[in-house]
C-alpha cells in the first residue's frame, strides 16, 4: 500500500504534471522572408527547438555560432549548451525564395533624378553558414530580411556610382540597365551565401525627351525648275563608295552578357567570331570600356553582320 502511494506521489512530481513542459521554439517567417531571430532566449527554461524541412538555425552564443541545426527538435538547456545561460538564435530560410523591394539613393551628376530608382529583387540562401558568419560580422541580428534590402540597395549604388551611370540611362534605357545591374550584383552576392535569381527596375513616369530644333524646309524641285526654267539640270553624282570599316582591335575591352551573367573582357576580334558563329546576335547587349550603360550590338559600327 504504502509502495503504490509512493509511485502515485512520484508521478505527480513529474514535470509534465507540474507546468514544466519544455516549450517549443519555432520561425515564425513572414511573406517573402528569409531571415528571423530570437533575442537572448533564457537557456535555463527547458525548451525545444522545433525546425520544419528546409530551415536552419544557429545558436550564437558571446559572437559565436553553433553548428547548424537543421529540420527536427532538440532540446535547449544547459545539460546540452553548458557555461551560458542566454543565447541569441539566427533562423534562415534555405528553401524559400523571397521577392522583395529595393530603392536606390544613388543620384547622378548631371541631372537629377525626379524620383528614387525602385524595383523588386528575388533572392534565396544558398550557404547559411557563410549568411551566418556574416550577419555576426556586421552587428546585423536584429535587422531580419532588411539586412538583405540593405546589401541589395547598397550593392546597386555601388554599381551605380562605379559606371556613373546618367539620368538619361535611367530614363530611357530602363530593360539595360536592369540586364546590367543582374549581371553585376550576382557575383558580388554570391561569396556572401546569397544567389539573386532575378532583378526588375520599376515603371517609371519617364520625362519627355528634348526634341532637336526644326529644320529648315528645302524649295520643293518643281519650285526651283519654275524659278530657273533655263538653268541646265544636271546628272546626279554617283554615290561615294561606303568607307572601309576600320580594323579590330586586340584590346580587350568589350563585355557581354550571356543568360544573366557578364562574360569578359573581349577583345573586338573576339566579338566579330563570336558573331560570325552566331553567338551574339544583333539585340544582344554588349559594353565597352568607357560606356555608361549596355547597348544592343548592332549599335557598334565596329562589326560586319553579313
Amino acid at each position: 500500500m504504502i509502495k503504490n502511494l509512493l509511485a502515485r506521489l512520484l508521478a505527480n512530481l513529474k514535470p509534465g504534471n507540474l507546468g514544466l513542459r519544455p516549450h517549443t521554439l519555432s520561425a515564425n517567417f513572414a511573406p517573402d522572408s528569409l531571415i528571423a531571430h530570437r533575442s537572448q532566449h533564457n537557456l535555463l527554461e527547458r525548451s525545444i527547438l522545433h525546425l520544419a524541412p528546409g530551415e536552419a538555425a544557429y545558436l550564437i552564443i558571446n559572437g559565436q555560432y553553433t553548428p547548424v541545426y537543421e529540420a527536427g527538435d532538440y532540446p535547449l538547456d544547459p545539460d546540452n549548451i553548458p557555461q551560458t545561460e542566454t543565447a541569441d538564435i539566427l533562423y534562415l530560410n534555405t528553401a524559400a525564395t523571397a521577392r522583395r523591394p529595393w530603392q536606390s539613393a544613388y543620384q547622378p551628376s548631371q541631372r537629377r533624378l525626379d524620383q528614387p530608382l525602385t524595383g523588386q529583387y528575388t533572392l534565396s540562401i544558398h550557404d547559411p553558414e557563410t549568411v551566418c558568419r556574416t550577419i555576426i560580422e556586421n552587428q546585423t541580428l536584429e535587422l531580419d530580411d532588411d539586412y538583405l534590402d540593405q546589401i541589395i540597395s547598397y550593392t546597386i549604388d555601388q554599381s551605380l556610382i562605379h559606371e556613373q551611370v546618367s539620368a538619361d540611362d535611367i530614363d530611357y534605357q530602363t530593360e539595360a540597365l536592369q540586364n546590367f545591374l543582374k549581371a553585376w550584383l550576382r557575383p558580388q552576392l554570391k561569396p556572401l551565401g546569397l544567389t539573386l535569381h532575378d532583378l526588375r527596375i520599376a515603371r517609371r513616369a519617364n520625362p519627355p525627351r528634348p526634341q532637336p530644333a526644326p529644320q529648315p524646309i528645302a524649295t520643293p524641285a518643281y519650285a526651283r525648275e519654275s524659278a530657273a526654267p533655263t538653268a541646265a539640270k544636271t546628272a546626279a553624282p554617283p554615290p561615294k563608295p561606303e568607307a572601309p570599316r576600320p580594323p579590330l582591335g586586340q584590346d580587350k575591352i568589350f563585355y557581354r552578357v550571356q543568360h544573366g551573367q557578364q562574360i569578359g573582357p573581349l577583345s573586338a576580334n573576339d566579338i566579330q567570331k563570336l558573331v560570325d558563329e552566331g553567338q551574339i546576335l544583333a539585340k544582344d547587349l554588349l559594353w565597352q570600356k568607357g560606356m555608361t550603360a549596355w547597348l544592343p550590338a548592332d549599335a557598334f559600327n565596329l562589326f560586319n553582320w553579313d
